[in-house]
């Protein structure tokens, strides 16, 4: 079996998504990174001037994000591995007369972008990927972005990751309350600065990796739930 067809291949994860925003899935019809707005930090970075030209979301969900944007007048693309997601984002943009383009993709080929793009923004699939798949999603950034580039990746920290999984665990019961520290996930799997630091060592300059919130929601109650995360800025070289 090749890795494109593992448990953790594109296929598989596609499956798990697309069911996820099916409404099958413990999360019911409302999954806790669909908040139903766009997060407070794009929106921050937007009003900065921090964000230019062709813009990406990566890992888009049903388009939030973009749509705020293309509000604002930008020419956004956002791709999702998640057809169901993809058809939802292009429903939401329809309704509100944005033009936006939606596609179904994946993050770490980004096949058919190159050097499209002069801003990425991300919030929270880069959290998804261990250390290997972090540096090809990276590099899949980089060929997709042209010089100079910037590439703004909001991605929830292993502090963030558990304040939101101990507040599910509680409003749902088939989700399991997090781990002791020292039964938590394997190092690869570790939501840290450092993590985003190595991922983009190659083709990318640092600019900051900064200590910010993602905002969640807890989806029984519609409960709106701000958690630790990580806001990296990246230029590309």
């Amino acid at each position: 079996m090749s890795e494109a067809d593992g448990p953790d291949g594109p296929g598989a994860m596609t499956e798990v998504f697309d069911a996820v925003y099916r409404g099958e899935s413990p999360f019911g019809k409302r999954p806790p990174w669909e908040i139903g707005e766009p997060q407070p930090v794009y929106v921050a970075l937007e009003e900065a001037g921090l964000i230019g030209g062709a813009v990406l979301d990566a890992g888009c969900g049903t388009g939030e994000d973009a749509l705020h944007l293309a509000g604002k007048g930008y020419a956004v693309t956002g791709l999702d591995l998640s057809p169901t997601a993809v058809s939802l984002a292009r429903d939401k943009a329809a309704e509100r007369g944005l033009d936006a383009v939606f596609d179904v993709g994946d993050a770490l080929e980004l096949t058919g972008y190159e050097g499209r793009f002069d801003t990425v923004i991300d919030v929270g699939l880069a959290h998804t990927f261990d250390a290997g798949r972090l540096r090809a999603y990276a590099a899949a950034l980089h060929r997709a972005c042209r010089p100079g580039a910037l590439a703004h990746i909001l991605s929830i920290s292993d502090r963030g990751a558990a304040e939101m999984q101990a507040r599910l665990a509680e409003a749902i019961a088939e989700i399991p309350a997090p781990l002791p520290d020292d039964a938590s996930e394997s190092p690869g799997l570790r939501r840290s600065a450092d993590h985003l630091r190595d991922g983009f060592a190659d083709g990318w300059t640092v600019e900051s990796i900064t200590g910010t919130r993602i905002r969640g929601v807890v989806p029984p109650t519609a409960e709106l739930l701000d958690v630790h995360a990580w806001l990296g800025r990246f230029r590309r070289i």
